[in-house]
């Protein structure tokens, strides 16, 4: 006798078993290490001439527009997760604060345009981060 018609409980089983190969695999679960990263890192940084268009075609490039601060982080991905294990100081709250200082971006919403644009400053200082099974997930702004 052959199968016919949607089999939920076959599905059900099917998605299940994939979810637990997932998790035998040993490889861990950092979406938010990848939004943290999409929104704050840019390593090596994006030539251009200077802070000011950086920050208008990267808050454009990563869907930031209209987002009143951001900080771009000139660093490698590595450097910024050491943070999360020995390179952190503990703070208040969960956050970690770096031992180094790391270049950044900072962009700042212009309000004096007509056009949404924004000011670039750029800094060397040590960041802020919250931290996620080791994994950088939240930037800290500091202004």
């Amino acid at each position: 006798m052959a199968l016919r018609g949607p089999r939920p409980a076959l599905l059900l089983l099917l998605a299940l078993l994939a979810a637990c190969l997932v998790l035998a695999s040993g490889q861990p679960w950092i979406e938010p290490n990848f939004i943290f990263q999409r929104k704050h890192v840019n390593y090596p940084k994006t030539p251009t001439p200077d802070a000011n268009d950086y920050c208008n075609k990267m808050m454009l490039l990563r869907g930031l527009y209209g987002k009143a601060v951001n900080t771009f982080i000139h660093e490698p991905v590595s450097n910024i997760n050491r943070i999360c294990r020995d390179d952190g100081i503990p703070k208040i709250g969960g956050l970690r604060e770096s031992k180094d200082e790391f270049s950044i971006t900072q962009c700042i919403f212009n309000p004096d345009t007509l056009s949404i644009s924004y000011i670039g400053v750029v800094k060397k200082l040590k960041i802020i981060v919250g931290c996620w099974n080791f994994y950088a997930v939240y930037y800290l702004e500091q202004l």
